[in-house]
């Protein structure tokens, strides 16, 4: 769950949210062994995180949100999330 937070931190935009269509964000949460989790353990990361306030609870394994307490970014990466459906907002 922690990675997963990471990869959010990582991976933001202005918005505070990181875009991971597709299985990419599994492939980012390889375990040890090189296997790549199934869909219910990437969820299960993901209510893991959500519940430790790691990521925000609108946060899908297609695009983590960071809670706006914990992030801001002014000039690096985009406003917008497909997956959320943002389109240019200024960043808050």
């Amino acid at each position: 769950m922690y990675r997963i937070h990471f990869a959010a931190l990582g991976w933001a935009n202005q918005l505070g949210h990181s875009d991971f269509k597709g299985e990419r964000l599994a492939h980012i949460l390889v375990d040890e062994n090189d296997a790549i989790p199934s869909a219910p353990n990437v969820s299960k990361a993901l209510r893991e995180a959500k519940a430790l306030g790691l990521i925000g609870q609108d946060s899908k394994a297609a695009c983590l949100v960071l809670p706006s307490h914990m992030f801001q970014k002014a000039s690096v990466g985009g406003r917008t999330c497909s997956v959320h459906g943002i389109t240019g907002r200024a960043a808050a």
